[in-house]
């Protein structure tokens, strides 16, 4: 391809961007909405449950106690026993192994189960849309792939892209205000687009690269191609009936001062094979954990390597906070919540052009305001349900296809004012029964998601006091005047 592109080449490469990114959308909408919630998971999970005792310290007795309780629990010993250690961000020690989960009390005694379904119905539409695991996470995996190429694609179409960086025509007509809104949160937005896409396809599409991976290098031994990468388990013959959790902190905060551990994976628990591996975050990297491995008796026995192994270990293994923004604190969460909002914006204003630059409304017009709105006003909806114990996630799928269909259905009655009410409304609600449920008196990180659901439905309802004042027209989904009706 010649550069600077001809006219020709550049018609067709924006032809090519509309079809899929026409395409795309929808499903695209849903993943970065859903993602830029998902990014405060461990937030919402205190929101779900905030009457729960919370402590940032832990201790070797509590650890003891707890596990030895847990495994009392249990039918059959585990293969696993996870446990996560309590941390600024989620405050609460948590053992889970075979889908039986507890939270634990500073004593070490067990509480209750974790009632967060709303937030994990969130991540799991974020990653898999709802879908059986494996096929929904081709299929994420695979709109992250096509949205590292609608990006490059809408780049390579722009020839005057440093010339319009900072153009936004927002007196002029529908279709030219959505195309600059578009073009500048695409333009300006799209190194971290490309890097939540090019993660995305990693997460979505790991399972084929290992399929197709061990077949060409390992004999189709996949676990054979996993250990090159991440790293071998170890084998332990001989260990002590009992974890001398006293000593494998002591060992852990010898070996590794700076580092913070996260959780503790307890292998083989009460036979004479287990052996604890302790996953501790490094200062300034991006690795998700490096894993230092101990004997029942609290004796190291070397660590995994992530942090200073093979290169392409450490990539691999960063490619969680990169995606999340788990790296910077509430900085970084906060940041990757926007450009994931953001992400959303594009995703809807490219729907807009092509709307808006049509001579007429038709059910498509409904439909799309029915998707656009529908789907934080399904989440609002699955949230409440899951506060009051219901079916979220029946809910959730009942809203995404009902409000769509009955915009498309009824484009006069139920477009987007109306819309952004009626969601103005369920977050108002959603904020009431949670206040009515646990009360007001919260920790502060509930108190501001309460206060960010209040203060969002402010924002929304703003446009629709100054829409009173207005001659009622037709809009597009982010409620600008949409063209003549048909």
């Amino acid at each position: 391809m010649s550069w600077p592109l001809r006219s020709a080449q550049v018609k067709r490469l924006r032809r090519a961007h509309s079809v899929l990114g026409l395409t795309l959308a929808g499903l695209l909408y849903v993943i970065c909405l859903s993602g830029a919630l998902a990014v405060f998971h461990e937030a919402l999970e205190r929101w779900e449950q905030p009457q729960l005792p919370e402590s940032p310290t832990y201790s070797a007795p509590q650890l003891a106690h707890a596990v030895d309780r847990f495994l009392a629990e249990t039918a059959t010993p585990p293969d696993e026993l996870f446990v996560a250690l309590p941390s600024a961000s989620l405050p609460r020690m948590r053992l889970s192994a075979d889908g039986h989960e507890r939270y634990v009390t500073s004593s070490g005694t067990l509480d209750a189960a974790p009632a967060d379904s709303w937030t994990h119905l969130l991540v799991h539409l974020h990653t898999v849309l709802l879908l059986p695991e494996t096929a929904g996470l081709i299929v994420t995996g695979s709109i992250g792939a096509l949205l590292c190429a609608l990006i490059l694609n809408g780049l390579l179409s722009h020839p005057n892209l440093v010339k319009d960086l900072f153009r936004w025509r927002r007196d002029r007509s529908d279709a030219l205000h959505h195309t600059d809104l578009h073009n500048r949160l695409g333009v300006w937005g799209s190194p971290f687009f490309l890097m939540f896409g090019l993660t995305g396809a990693f997460f979505g599409l790991i399972g084929v690269l290992v399929a197709a991976g061990a077949e060409r290098w390992f004999d189709g031994d996949r676990d054979a191609l996993i250990a090159s990468v991440y790293g071998a388990d170890i084998q332990v013959v001989g260990a002590p009936p009992q974890i001398d959790f006293q000593q494998t902190l002591d060992e852990m905060a010898r070996l590794a001062p700076d580092a913070t551990p996260i959780y503790l994976m307890i292998h083989r628990p009460g036979t004479e094979r287990q052996f604890v591996e302790v996953g501790a975050t490094l200062p300034g990297r991006l690795i998700y954990s490096e894993i230092y491995r101990f004997d029942a008796s609290g004796t190291p026995l070397g660590h995994q390597g992530l942090s200073d192994g093979p290169l392409a270990r450490q990539i691999a293994y960063s490619v969680y906070r990169l995606h999340f923004g788990h790296f910077g604190g509430w900085a970084s969460k906060l940041l990757y919540g926007v450009l994931g909002l953001a992400l959303a914006w594009v995703c809807v204003s490219g729907v807009n052009i092509w709307l808006a630059r049509r001579d007429h409304r038709s059910v498509v017009n409904g439909l799309w305001d029915g998707l656009v709105w529908g789907t934080p006003i399904a989440l609002a909806a699955s949230a409440m349900t899951a506060l009051l114990e219901g079916p979220a996630q029946a809910v959730l799928l009942a809203t995404l296809a009902l409000l769509p269909a009955a915009a498309g259905a009824l484009p006069g009655r139920l477009g987007p004012v109306p819309l952004r009410g009626l969601l103005a409304l369920c977050l108002v609600a959603l904020a009431g029964v949670h206040a009515w449920r646990f009360g007001i008196d919260q920790p502060p990180v509930v108190v501001a998601i309460n206060g960010a659901l209040c203060a969002s439905a402010l924002c929304l309802t703003g446009p629709l006091l100054a829409a009173r004042r207005r001659r009622p027209r037709a809009t597009t989904s982010l409620g600008a005047p949409e063209g003549p009706p048909a």
